[in-house]
C-alpha cells in the first residue's frame, strides 16, 4: 500500500520536474514564460458520457486521456550568451552587443568573426525560422553580407567569395558546434544519449534552407512509463526571444494559466501509476468502484482503488480512497500531507470505524517512513518529517534533468480539476 501512495506522490510532485530539461539557459525565469493572459481560472475537461455512465459512478481521473503541455520562452539575451562560447571557429566581436536579434519579420545574425579558408571575415546574415509542422523547423537564409576583417588575403571583396560556400560553412559550423555541446553535456550528466538521437539537420545549399528534425521518442527512455513521446508543436519569435511549445496526448484540451509553463493531466499520471503497479496487490480501477488518481478542484490529490491487504488479519481485499495535499512552500520545496486514507469495504462488507482508523494510521506511517528512508528518493531530494502526516521534500535542482540544463527550479504549483500546473525556471 505504501508503494501505491508513494507512486502517486512521486508522479504528481516529483516526476514533473523531469520534463523541464532544456538548453543551458540559467537565467530563464518565470517572468519569461509564455502563457495566455486570457485564462485566469483552471478549466475542467469534461468527461465523456460513456465514461460518466460507467457503473453509474464518476471515474477517476477527471481528464482520462494522458496529456502534457509545456511552453518555454528562450530570450535572445540567453541565446546570445550561449553563442559566445559555441565554437572555436566563431568569435563574438563585442560581447555587450547581441549576436542574434529580431529585425522586422526576420532575424539578424551578426557581431561575429568567422575564419573561412584562412580568412577572418565578419558575416551579417538575415534569416527566418519557420515552423513547418510537428517536430520540423525550417530556417531560410534570406541574405548574407561579408566583410573581410584581416588576414593574408585582406582586400578580398564579397564578389570574390562564393556565397553558397560561405553559407554552407557557417551552417555546418553552427550545427556542428551545437551537436558537440549537447554531446558534452550528455556525457557530463552520464546520460547514454547522443545529440543525433534527438535532432538531425539537412541543408539545401542552393536554396539556403536549413531544416531541423526533432525525434520526440528520445524522451521515453528518460521518463519510463510516464509518457510515450512528446512533439514540438509550435515555434515563434518576437522582440524578446523564441517561444516553443511541446505537447503530448490530447494537450489541446488544456487551458493555459499565466505564470505556469507546464501542465499535466491526471490521466497521464494515472496511466503511469497503472504501469508502475501492474501485477502488484493494487488494482487502480476495480470494476464497479471508483479508482485511479484524480486532481481535485480544491488542490488535493485523490487516489482510489483496491488492494490486497497481506499484513491485515485474514488478508482482505480492501477498497480505499487516499487524500493527499501537496503544497509548494518555497522554490523546489513541497510539503506532502497525507490527510486521510478511508477504507470503504473489506471482504465486500463495511468495516467498523476503529479498523478504518487503524489501517489509516498504519498506511500513513508507512508512507512517511518510506519518504524519509528510501535510498532512491534520497538521490534526488531531501526529506524532513514535519509531523506524523506531513513530510517536507526539497528537490535538488539538477536531480531530474537528464539532459544539458544546469537545473530546474519549481516556482509555482497549482492543482485544479484534472490538471497539475507548474511554473519553473531553468
Amino acid at each position: 500500500m505504501k508503494k501505491i501512495i508513494l507512486a502517486a506522490i512521486a508522479a504528481a510532485a516529483l516526476n514533473t520536474a523531469l520534463l523541464a530539461g532544456d538548453f543551458d539557459l540559467s537565467s530563464l525565469g518565470v517572468s519569461d514564460l509564455k502563457a495566455s493572459a486570457s485564462q485566469d481560472t483552471i478549466q475542467a475537461v469534461p468527461v465523456s458520457g460513456q465514461q460518466a455512465a460507467l457503473a453509474g459512478m464518476t471515474k477517476s481521473p477527471n481528464m482520462p486521456a494522458p496529456a502534457l503541455d509545456m511552453t518555454i520562452k528562450l530570450p535572445f539575451r540567453d541565446v546570445n550568451k550561449r553563442l559566445i562560447t559555441i565554437s572555436d571557429d566563431m568569435k563574438v566581436i563585442d560581447p555587450s552587443r547581441p549576436v542574434l536579434s529580431r529585425q522586422g519579420d526576420h532575424l539578424l545574425f551578426t557581431n561575429v568573426t568567422v575564419v573561412y579558408k584562412g580568412i577572418e571575415c565578419e558575416p551579417s546574415i538575415q534569416l527566418k525560422p519557420v515552423f513547418e509542422g510537428n517536430n520540423r523547423l525550417g530556417i531560410r537564409f534570406l541574405k548574407v553580407d561579408v566583410d573581410i576583417a584581416f588576414g593574408p588575403n585582406k582586400g578580398f571583396g564579397m564578389d570574390q567569395l562564393n556565397k553558397d560556400d560561405v553559407m554552407a560553412f557557417l551552417t555546418q559550423t553552427l550545427t556542428g558546434s551545437m551537436m558537440e555541446s549537447m554531446d558534452e553535456a550528455f556525457a557530463g550528466n552520464k546520460v547514454a544519449l547522443r545529440a543525433k538521437d534527438i535532432v538531425s539537420f539537412t541543408y539545401d545549399k542552393s536554396a539556403w534552407n536549413l531544416r531541423a528534425f526533432i525525434t520526440p521518442g528520445f524522451v521515453a527512455p528518460l521518463l519510463p512509463g510516464l509518457i510515450s513521446n512528446v512533439s514540438l508543436s509550435a515555434f515563434s519569435f518576437d522582440d524578446s526571444g523564441f517561444a516553443l511549445s511541446v505537447k503530448s496526448g490530447s494537450a489541446n484540451a488544456i487551458a493555459q494559466l499565466p505564470g505556469y509553463n507546464l501542465a499535466l493531466s491526471d490521466g497521464l499520471l494515472d496511466n503511469f501509476i497503472g504501469q508502475f503497479t501492474k501485477g502488484s496487490d493494487f488494482e487502480s480501477h476495480p470494476a464497479g468502484h471508483e479508482g485511479g488518481l484524480k486532481f481535485r478542484a480544491d488542490g488535493r490529490l485523490e487516489l482510489a482503488g483496491k488492494f490486497y491487504a497481506r499484513d491485515v488479519t485474514l488478508k482482505p481485499n480492501v477498497f480505499f480512497k487516499a487524500t493527499i495535499l501537496p503544497t509548494l512552500t518555497g522554490p523546489n520545496t513541497i510539503n506532502v500531507r497525507i490527510e486521510r486514507v478511508d477504507v470503504d469495504k473489506a471482504f465486500g462488507i463495511g468495516i467498523p470505524g476503529f479498523i478504518n482508523n487503524w489501517i489509516q494510521a498504519k498506511v500513513i506511517g508507512s508512507v512517511v517512513s518510506t519518504l524519509l528512508t528510501n535510498q532512491e528518493l534520497a538521490k534526488v531530494m531531501t526529506a524532513r518529517k514535519i509531523d506524523d502526516k506531513t513530510v517536507e521534500l526539497k528537490l535538488k535542482n539538477s536531480a531530474f534533468l537528464p539532459s544539458f540544463a544546469a537545473g530546474a527550479v519549481i516556482k509555482n504549483m497549482k492543482i485544479g480539476n484534472g490538471l497539475l500546473y507548474l511554473g519553473f525556471q531553468l
